[in-house]
């Protein structure tokens, strides 16, 4: 039972729930007020409040954190448990010091009383990144057909900066590995060349820093930052668009660390011709170099990465669940890890194994009002057997009359297709070997390229059952 204090998962959860508020406050304020919190006792709620509830009770030693955490961020960390792990905790904060005095208080900033010197802060570093990320690294980004281009290109690119790809432009939806690659880059050239200098950015964070200097009249420092460097990357560039100041001083910019043959690296959710109120001249220059586009991961991809994330958290899944996550979850990567970190956090509260059932109750809410892979399916039977005149357990039985084996065959060809189930499982549903499977997707594919009519009567299926 969870009861226990000071358990692995406990802490696990704990640091999921500290790295969640990094985007929002910086690695640097997170430690600063959450880095002194320590975990002194973690229960099952749920007798005194009839519903599934767990209390989490921390203490500080630092009276002025312990007010600011309770005041401001408590309700937070609460709701990034219910967010990001399904869980429904209650914090508990307590104050673990001696008491601190009003006076003392009331002269303290951020942890430093006034009347003593403030040490001056370290320069910022230029690339507003860690020396190293190794959470985002080559070696753990895990390769398939929808991504080995770019995963290939960055590779290139990091181990000889400005020789052949100049820019790297990747694109791609949300969620799919841009910023992986990107992170996974500066780690390989960092460990290339300690001394390579390198800045990393987004977009909209570009915008807001020209702005900022602009107001100042600091523009000269802007300039010497982006221009003076030995590799710029610049995440989702899209966010320049349509803002006709950024984009010039950006033009100015790229064109400066082109001409002394430094390396460009750029992400966009679109391609560039595909942005909209983007400049021609800037359009141009991102089509210079290469072009690499990320797809959603295939089926075999999803597994893959789902069984690596699961390993990387210590979460034992079964084949069957594994394959169950891959054909269900079809949005993005994060969607991926959110499942997983979930689904880990429900087996060791129940102290069940992962099972199908707890796979299902795990990933209802996780879908979004996505339809599940089973929903389709029996749209695919419902949408064949009217179009037919067969039944459905025609279709699945043993009859090998010819309407009843083209309607099979068109079944299985449409399941594949729509929901990329994986051939073993297409053969549970049928009662049949895989190789069935793959023989009917094979036979029906042919006649597509060989019968337009067909083609049309297929094509029409298919807007049926996905509306």
């Amino acid at each position: 039972m969870p009861g226990q204090s000071y358990t692995k998962e406990i802490h696990e959860f704990w640091n999921t729930v500290k790295a969640s508020f990094i985007p929002k406050l910086s690695e640097t304020a997170v430690d600063l007020w959450f880095g002194e919190l320590e975990i002194l006792s973690f229960q099952d709620a749920s007798e005194e409040n009839n519903n599934s509830e767990f209390s989490l009770t921390m203490g500080i030693p630092s009276e002025f954190k312990f007010k600011i955490i309770q005041d401001k961020y408590l309700k937070e960390i609460e709701n990034a448990f219910l967010n990001l792990l399904g869980l429904n905790v209650r914090v508990n904060l307590v104050y673990t010091g001696s008491p601190v005095s009003a006076e003392t208080l009331s002269s303290t900033v951020i942890g430093i009383p006034l009347n003593q010197k403030k040490e001056e802060p370290e320069p910022k570093k230029e690339s507003g990144l860690p020396d190293y990320n190794f959470e985002y690294t080559f070696e753990n980004f895990i390769v398939g057909s929808t991504n080995k281009f770019a995963q290939a290109a960055c590779v290139a690119v990091a181990n000889h900066p400005a020789e052949n790809y100049n820019p790297l432009f990747i694109y791609g939806n949300s969620g799919l590995g841009k910023t992986h690659l990107m992170y996974a880059t500066i780690n390989r050239m960092k460990q290339n060349n300690p001394k390579v200098k390198i800045i990393y950015t987004k977009g909209e964070d570009f915008t807001n820093q020209m702005i900022s200097c602009l107001a100042n009249k600091t523009m000269d420092d802007f300039r010497d930052k982006y221009r003076k460097c030995d590799v710029l990357l610049i995440d989702d560039i899209q966010f320049i668009a349509g803002k006709t100041s950024t984009q010039e001083e950006f033009f100015h910019t790229f064109n400066a660390l082109f001409e002394e043959k430094k390396q460009i690296i750029l992400t966009s959710d679109r391609p560039p011709r595909d942005i909209k109120t983007l400049e021609d001249r800037l359009t141009s220059r991102f089509e210079w170099g290469l072009l690499a586009d990320i797809e959603p991961p295939d089926l075999e991809l999803r597994i893959a990465i789902i069984k690596k994330k699961a390993e990387q958290v210590n979460v034992a899944i079964p084949d069957e669940v594994l394959t169950f996550l891959g054909e269900n979850l079809r949005s993005n990567i994060r969607q991926i890890e959110g499942a997983i970190k979930k689904l880990g956090a429900l087996s060791f509260l129940s102290g069940k194994e992962i099972t199908m059932e707890l796979a299902k109750e795990c990933i209802s809410e996780l879908l979004g009002g996505a339809e599940p892979v089973s929903v389709t399916v029996e749209k695919i039977f419902g949408a064949v057997c009217r179009k037919y005149g067969v039944s459905k357990e025609s279709i699945t039985g043993s009859k090998r009359n010819k309407d009843i084996a083209s309607a099979r065959h068109i079944s299985i060809y449409l399941i594949r297709e729509l929901t990329e189930m994986s051939y073993p499982s297409i053969a549970k549903i049928f009662e049949r070997d895989h190789s069935t499977i793959i023989s009917s997707c094979n036979l029906i594919a042919t006649n597509i390229l060989k019968d337009p009519m067909f083609s049309a009567e297929i094509n029409d299926l298919k807007k049926e059952i996905t509306g």
